[in-house]
């Protein structure tokens, strides 16, 4: 496993946003609002990716060079820097042991159902925290947006494709 990793990305300010493609995992897409914020959200996308085949056992492809890139007009290349154990923290919980005192009366009866203490202290300061699940609804909303940015994609090459045979 790799600890750092650098992909081009193509940046593109189109209709008030910065429009960011990523010549090496050709299915993503993301955008950002304003241009300090371009570098960070394709970070995000580019760790999601990794981390991804990572978990599927997929090679990652080797990074584009910059001569082997055909821009399109307004596009620009921008080389960014991922260093994984960063992301792979804030991805994956690790845990730390705890020890804490509970009325005996609640030991008996949550032992009797079988309850996993952690699991219910887990949630309960997740809660009392509001962060309920957070970073799981985090990776599920980046899933989603990939899949809403493919389905965008698409609309759009149709689009302009459509366009060009008129």
């Amino acid at each position: 496993m790799n600890e750092n990793y650098i992909y081009p990305i193509k940046i593109k300010k189109e209709e008030g946003v910065f429009l960011i493609t990523f010549p090496d995992f050709p299915e993503q897409m993301t955008e950002a609002e304003e241009e300090s914020g371009v570098i960070r959200s394709a970070q995000e996308v580019l760790a999601l990716c990794i981390i991804e085949n990572e978990e599927q056992g997929i090679e990652n492809p080797e990074p584009s060079m910059e001569s082997a890139l055909e821009l399109e007009k307004g596009e620009k290349i921008v080389y960014v820097h991922v260093w994984m154990p960063y992301f792979r923290t804030i991805t994956k919980e690790i845990y730390v042991k705890k020890t804490l005192t509970i009325p005996q009366r609640l030991d008996l009866l949550a032992k009797e159902k079988n309850i996993n203490f952690s699991a219910v202290l887990v949630n309960g300061l997740k809660q009392e925290l509001g962060l309920i699940d957070v970073q799981q609804q985090a990776l599920d909303l980046a899933r989603e947006l990939r899949q809403e940015l493919e389905r965008f994609r698409t609309v759009r090459e149709a689009f302009e494709k459509d366009r060009n045979t008129d």
